[in-house]
C-alpha cells in the first residue's frame, strides 16, 4: 500500500464508520499493486477473485464507490465508459492514449495548468485533474502509419 499504511487505511474507514474486512483490505491491497494500471473495476475484481472466490463484482464496485467518497481513492476520467481508478491521491495529471486506452501518470513538469476561476463566479474547487490526450509509444507508430 504505496503512500498508505495499513494503519492509516484502517483509520480512513474506522473514521466513516466502515468496518475493516478482509474482503475491503483485498480490494484496496489489489488496486495498490496496480495502481500504475489505474485498473478498471473488472480487472480489480479479477485480482481479488484469486484470494477471495466468492467475491462478487458488486461488492468490488460499491467498495471502491465507498473509498472514493472518503477519499482513500480517486477515479480518473477515461475516454471510455469504463471507470478507472487508483490509491495515489496527491495532484498529479494523466496521459490517456487514445489507442490502448492505457492511462499513466504525467511528470509534473508537463504543462503546470494555469486555470483561474472567476472570484465572482462563487465556485469552489475542490480538486483538479489535467487529462493529456495523445498516442503511447505502442500506438504512435500504428497512427502515423495509418495517416500516410
Amino acid at each position: 500500500m504505496e503512500g498508505r499504511t495499513e494503519t492509516d487505511f484502517t483509520a480512513t474507514l474506522r473514521a466513516h464508520d466502515f468496518q475493516v474486512t478482509c474482503q475491503r483490505l483485498a480490494i484496496y491491497k489489489a488496486l495498490c499493486s496496480n495502481d500504475e494500471k489505474h485498473p478498471s473495476v473488472e480487472a480489480i475484481y479479477q485480482e481479488v477473485k484469486k484470494r477471495l472466490p466468492m467475491i462478487s463484482l458488486g461488492t468490488v464496485y460499491k467498495t471502491l464507490e465507498k473509498f472514493y467518497e472518503v477519499g482513500l481513492i480517486q477515479k480518473v476520467s477515461p475516454i471510455s465508459d469504463v471507470a478507472r481508478y487508483e490509491a495515489k491521491i496527491g495532484p498529479h495529471h494523466h496521459m490517456v492514449c487514445l489507442g490502448c486506452k492505457s492511462i499513466q501518470d504525467a511528470d509534473e513538469t508537463v504543462g503546470k495548468p494555469k486555470i483561474s476561476v472567476p472570484e465572482d463566479s462563487g465556485f469552489q474547487v475542490v480538486s483538479q485533474q489535467v487529462v493529456l490526450h495523445g498516442y503511447c509509444p505502442a500506438c504512435k507508430g500504428n497512427f502515423t502509419d495509418s495517416q500516410s
